[in-house]
């Protein structure tokens, strides 16, 4: 057996496994030249890199990848969905229990902060820290497939997920999509595993996975139906086989193994997807009127129709599993079952858990399709895929188109994956900035593993004699005064400017000749590779910059949109003024406090103020307002200021300020037509538009905002700060 840690060899071709070395890389002979060339040694980094410094290099990137997502983690203001996990897992962790509800998706992530408070108290930081280590976890799992990757496409791999835009600002986010991204990576490596050693650790691995995955958000559908898919294209020749009676259950192969895993751990689950064809039955399967019932759940006779499929798809599962290896079937399913329930449940103590996670959790997703949450047009990913993910979206869609063809099966799995993704999450009507998280990974991967190909492909140290790597500092020179050249714009047509005009002309022409000179020194093949690699290290430098100033400077800040909308950096500073003046008022918890209850605007109050004993959160819209005679301070939506106004002030409270609550970025790219694309194109107005956001964020939008309105009564004045601001 070839060992796992070696890199494979850079001459490859798809070749069709066998059952037995499914997903195998394939070993092709080397093609012997006619005249032996001089001697290069190996290639790639197992010349130059041994497995302890590879190690070494995992544990460097992985402690810088730790400090990215830690750094100032608790600084940001939380956003409203952020303070929602953070507050309901503070009910946890106070003793006021939980009951799972799928508008906030799976229990994990509730289950996991508490842990968290518990061990290291309630903070902004410590309600993050899951998320950032989850974060860090991904960045070191390329490792388990250097199998398939490469000892350098693995490495490749941790570093663009380590300075991914997208993967670092979820990771710095207290959302379960990074969790999601960690366990759906988990169930591609033992997917892999079991298709090369077929143990059966592996699929009690995948149960593991798969029911975390349930438990954290319905996206898993998408994930499952992708796996599926992919896995009854390799097993067409064992179902026809059974279905035909040629063969028994008990001897398919590993392909056949993996999807009766995922068919049957999955199915009863999935059960809710037939209320897509609620309306020609003329039942509610999945209840869009939060009037009539919770949201997802069947009505009437839906209910009955609901059990009955719930129970066909548990008989099916049952009946497949028993059928192909009842023990080890038995073993996996109760891994599956005992996560799933004890989470669901929240440890017995919610035990319609059972109930909302089997046939809500979907359900509620598929009444939201008509409410298509977020409103953004079909075209949004590639809008915000290409301020951020620039990297691997152009070098994925060369390896997509060469691995298509030339590929081997790994290969064309990212491709499957990757295009699976941006199908499904495209059809589906809620897009969200966090889910580019899951179209980014797969295309991470697909790109590393064709920049591995490249890189071991190389001879390195005939380049490197050559002097063929002097030329890789002038790509940036090249691409700098390139820029300057295309967007070159003088205020008067003048001998000056036509100088300075022919300047750049010579700099460029001369710097992209002398770079095309320097590196074809080795090659031309080899010189215009090392080319494609020094612009892609110039891409990289841009991701990262991209995924600096969207973590820390424009954290909360939406001229980012991977921001989107976001509670204002007023919000935290206004909760430390509260605080500060709970205390040094002597009132501490006990301070008064009334928030407007309306539009949301509770949020992230509620986690803010989860200490105080006296917080209510009444409306502020009607014509009849809130007494507040205990006086304390009060926060209400600007929408309502008038009419707080005529109580508040009369009852000698002042206003102190007016603040941004929540805001977010101004959606200018809605309803673009092909006309707007073809100016795009053809204009260079367009053009550096397009630049200025891309390189400073500049925008020509104001952000739209809701504001509010803070108000402190009069015994609060000698303790407020002389400038609020």
């Amino acid at each position: 057996m070839r060992n796992p840690v070696a890199p494979r060899s850079p001459a490859r071709r798809f070749r069709w496994p066998s059952t037995v070395n499914m997903g195998r890389p394939a070993n092709v002979a080397p093609v012997v030249a006619a005249t032996p060339p001089e001697p290069e040694g190996p290639r790639g980094l197992e010349a130059y890199l041994p497995v302890r410094w590879e190690i070494l290099f995992y544990l460097g990137l992985l402690a810088l990848a730790l400090l990215m997502r830690v750094w100032e983690l608790g600084d940001r203001s939380f956003h409203h969905d952020e303070s929602l996990h953070a507050a309901y897992s503070w009910y946890i962790y106070d003793g006021q229990g939980y009951a799972h509800n799928p508008l906030m998706h799976g229990p994990f992530q509730f289950h996991m902060n508490a842990l968290l408070f518990f061990l290291f108290g309630d903070t902004d930081t410590i309600a993050r820290i899951g998320y950032a280590i989850f974060g860090t976890v991904l960045v070191a799992m390329p490792w388990f497939l250097r199998s398939w990757l490469g000892r350098t496409g693995a490495m490749v791999a941790a570093v663009l997920i380590a300075f991914s835009p997208t993967i670092l600002y979820f990771s710095r986010f207290a959302r379960n999509d990074i969790i999601v991204a960690v366990l759906a990576l988990g169930i591609v490596i033992v997917m892999w595993r079991y298709l090369r050693e077929q143990q059966p650790r592996y699929l009690y691995l995948l149960a593991g996975f798969l029911a975390l995955m349930f438990a954290s958000k319905e996206t898993v559908h998408i994930m499952v139906f992708s796996m599926s898919m992919f896995l009854v294209f390799l097993s067409l020749d064992d179902i026809k086989s059974v279905f035909l009676g040629r063969m028994r259950l008990s001897q398919i192969s590993a392909p056949a193994v993996l999807l009766l895993m995922f068919v049957t751990l999955s199915l009863p689950h999935a059960a809710a997807a037939i209320s897509i064809f609620q309306e020609p039955l003329g039942i509610v399967l999945s209840n869009d009127d939060a009037s009539a019932g919770r949201i997802g759940m069947p009505l009437g006779a839906g209910r009955f129709v609901a059990v009955l499929a719930v129970a066909a798809a548990i008989a099916v599962s049952v009946s497949l599993g028993l059928m192909w290896n009842w023990r080890r079937w038995l073993i996996t399913m109760g891994l599956f079952a005992a996560i799933w329930v004890l989470l669901f449940t929240n440890f017995f103590t919610s035990p319609y858990g059972i109930v909302t996670g089997t046939w809500q959790g979907l359900g509620y997703w598929v009444a939201q399709q008509e409410v298509a949450r977020g409103g953004q047009p079909w075209y949004y990913y590639i809008v915000i895929g290409w301020n951020y993910e620039f990297l691997p979206i152009m070098v994925g869609m060369i390896a997509a188109a060469w691995y298509a063809m030339r590929g081997d099966l790994f290969t064309k799995f990212l491709i499957f994956w990757a295009g699976m993704n941006i199908i499904l999450f495209t059809i589906a009507s809620e897009k969200m900035p966090w889910l580019l998280v899951h179209l980014t990974l797969p295309a991470i991967l697909l790109t590393a593993r064709a920049l591995g190909d490249v890189i071991e492909s190389l001879p390195w140290r005939k380049i490197y004699r050559s002097g063929a790597l002097l030329g890789l500092p002038l790509v940036p020179l090249f691409l700098v005064f390139g820029y300057r050249l295309i967007f070159f714009d003088p205020e008067t047509v003048d001998a000056s400017a036509i100088l300075k005009l022919w300047g750049l002309l010579v700099l460029v022409f001369g710097i992209m000749g002398v770079t095309l000179y320097m590196a074809t020194r080795a090659g031309y093949r080899e010189g215009f590779t090392v080319v494609g690699l020094g612009l892609v290290a110039v891409m990289l430098v841009f991701g990262a910059r991209a995924g600096w100033i969207a973590s820390f400077r424009n954290a909360d800040t939406p001229t980012e949109m991977l921001v989107y909308t976001q509670s204002s950096p007023d919000i935290g500073r206004i909760a430390k003024d509260i605080a500060r003046i709970a205390e040094s008022s002597g009132q501490q918890q006990a301070l008064s406090i009334s928030v407007d209850g309306d539009d949301g605007y509770a949020w992230p109050w509620v986690w803010y103020f989860r200490d105080y004993d006296s917080v209510g959160y009444p409306s502020y819209s009607g014509d009849t307002q809130p007494i507040n005679s205990g006086g304390g301070v009060v926060l209400v939506n600007a929408n309502n200021g008038d009419q707080a106004d005529q109580t508040l002030l009369d009852a000698e409270f002042t206003q102190i300020q007016r603040f941004k609550h929540r805001w977010w970025f101004p959606e200018s790219y809605r309803g673009i037509t092909g006309g707007d694309v073809w100016h795009g194109i053809t204009h260079r107005s367009s053009w550096r538009t397009g630049f200025d956001y891309w390189l400073y964020r500049d925008l020509d939008t104001p952000l739209g905002s809701v504001d509010g309105y803070l108000y402190y009564s009069q015994d609060l004045a000698p303790f407020i700060a002389d400038d609020p601001g």
